[in-house]
């Protein structure tokens, strides 16, 4: 009788493993599902944005476009060469990964070293022209290594100088050095990182309030001792102050959403993109998509962005190890925050942050480093199914 109560257990054990090794099948196939889509209504309005901007520059009006095209490619690449990395192994290289982009940073901060843009030095220039940006890496990175860190200190988190106040100085450290290039979007991010994840790991809710000066203190000296932060956050809420200066991109981007009504001016049809709109692939793509294809584009974007955050959620919440699970959490936050903050920005929700619109802007770094945090969770699927094999 025994014999047979445990058979029927193990039995039951089993379907049980069986049904969770589906869930993460399915999960891991909606991700590629949402990904594919983003990538594709990426490469379609990279390439509206950007044609005539090339044809103005005596490039071919596809230039942009087959970058990004062989950006994507690269992309899905490295997603699959991180779906066969162990992500115990990451977790024991990442003091090493965390020195390496903190020497890259720094090395950001070395006159001539890095290539300047708009006042910012962020990127370092490879031979053929190839720019890659540290801070990207950077975010990934810092993930991997605050996650394994937490749950090795995590008897400690209960003491305020061994948990919040180290972790913080840490936090600091790196926001710091992205900061000084100068690249407050960035810096901003890795801070909300880690406050999510210091949250989720049982953080005392008392020791937060050091961030109360803290936040007072780096919004007085970074923010509103630096005028032209300032300025940014002033002409985002009254832009009209200076039209044709601050508040020139806001108001342009506004323009061209209300232009966009229901359907939009037609795909390729929009005229912010001709001179109104600087460089209208990168960080203000959103305005495109909805001048062109109206609210009906810009419900189509925030519905996928929705959907990769419910099912990066429910990975989340599947996922046993508590490592691993800060590990998708940081995650997360980073591919759907940067993506609510890119919208929030060009509707004038929020102050311009330069960040870019998750797996749709032009760029290489923000592809590629947002395709390698995918790679990484769907490692995690992979890895929670074979756990119940």
């Amino acid at each position: 009788m025994e014999k047979a109560q445990r058979q029927v257990n193990d039995v039951s054990v089993v379907e049980r493993k069986s049904e969770r090794s589906k869930i993460c099948e399915v999960l891991s196939l909606e991700l590629w599902i949402i990904l594919i889509t983003l990538f594709t209504l990426g490469l379609i309005f990279v390439y509206s944005a950007s044609s005539a901007y090339a044809l103005k520059k005596g490039y071919s009006s596809f230039a942009y476009a087959v970058r990004q095209g062989i950006y994507i490619v690269g992309s899905i690449v490295l997603i699959m060469i991180m779906q066969r990395i162990p992500t115990d192994m990451l977790f024991r290289r990442s003091r090493a990964m965390l020195l390496i982009i903190v020497v890259l940073l720094a090395g950001l901060l070395i006159p001539g070293v890095g290539v300047t843009y708009n006042q910012a030095c962020r990127w370092y220039q490879l031979p053929g022209g190839i720019h890659i940006q540290p801070a990207e890496y950077a975010k990934i990175i810092w993930i991997i290594y605050l996650s394994d860190s937490i749950a090795r200190r995590k008897e400690r988190l209960g003491n305020f100088f061994e948990g919040l106040f180290f972790y913080t100085i840490l936090t600091g450290f790196i926001g710091g050095l992205i900061l000084k290039e100068p690249d407050f979007g960035n810096a901003f991010i890795v801070g909300l990182i880690s406050l999510v994840l210091f949250a989720a790991a049982g953080v005392p809710w008392k020791h937060f309030s050091m961030y109360i000066p803290i936040g007072i203190g780096v919004f007085y000296f970074f923010v509103y001792r630096v005028p032209y932060r300032w300025v940014r956050i002033t002409a985002t809420y009254n832009p009209w102050t200076n039209p044709l200066k601050e508040g020139y991109h806001l108001i342009q981007a506004w323009t061209g959403i209300g232009a966009g009504g229901l359907t939009g001016q037609g795909l390729g049809m929009g005229i912010q993109k001709l001179s109104y709109i600087p460089e209208p692939f990168t960080d203000v793509i959103f305005a495109i998509i909805g001048h062109e294809t109206g609210f009906i584009g810009i419900a189509f974007t925030v519905l996928l962005f929705f959907m990769l955050f419910i099912v990066l959620r429910r990975i989340v919440l599947i996922i046993k190890d508590f490592r691993k699970k800060l590990l998708a959490l940081g995650i997360t936050t980073l591919i759907t925050m940067q993506a609510a903050i890119n919208m929030a920005v060009v509707m004038g929700i929020l102050p311009t942050k330069g960040l870019p619109l998750s797996f749709i802007s032009y760029g290489g770094s923000s592809l590629m480093a947002m395709s390698m945090a995918l790679g990484i969770v769907m490692r995690l699927l992979k890895e929670e199914a074979s756990v119940d094999r």
